[in-house]
């Protein structure tokens, strides 16, 4: 067991009451960094008191990295297509223009979750 993590003895339930917008917001929240809303909201606590939580950390290290991993498999599925597709290498073009425009709004959104970490 971790220095950060309490034992389960030590630990307290906590009850909060949301508006649905709230709420909604806030799995949104945790959607976002791919992490639980107990999760989250931890991390938010520890935060506001002063503490960073590396659970949530290393989970958003490993979102970046699995995002990483994801355009290196789509490069090589593009790669295949190029080569079976009707079209050849004129629709698969157009397909990795596509996937390029998508490709790098997930490198921004690591990007950003990589520099929020940095400031915290």
């Amino acid at each position: 067991m971790s220095a950060n993590q309490p034992a389960a003895a030590e630990r307290a339930q906590v009850k909060l009451r949301l508006s649905r917008d709230e709420r909604d917001e806030l799995k949104a929240l945790a959607a976002d960094q791919r992490v639980s809303v107990s999760q989250l909201l931890r991390f938010l606590v520890a935060r506001e008191l002063g503490e960073t939580s590396p659970d949530v950390r290393s989970r958003r290290d490993e979102s970046v990295i699995r995002d990483a991993a994801i355009l290196i498999a789509v490069e090589q599925i593009l790669k295949l297509q190029e080569a079976t597709i009707p079209g050849g290498i004129t629709r698969s073009r157009q397909l990795q223009d596509a996937a390029a425009v998508a490709a790098m709004e997930r490198l921004a959104t690591a990007e950003e979750v990589l520099r929020s970490q940095d400031g915290q």
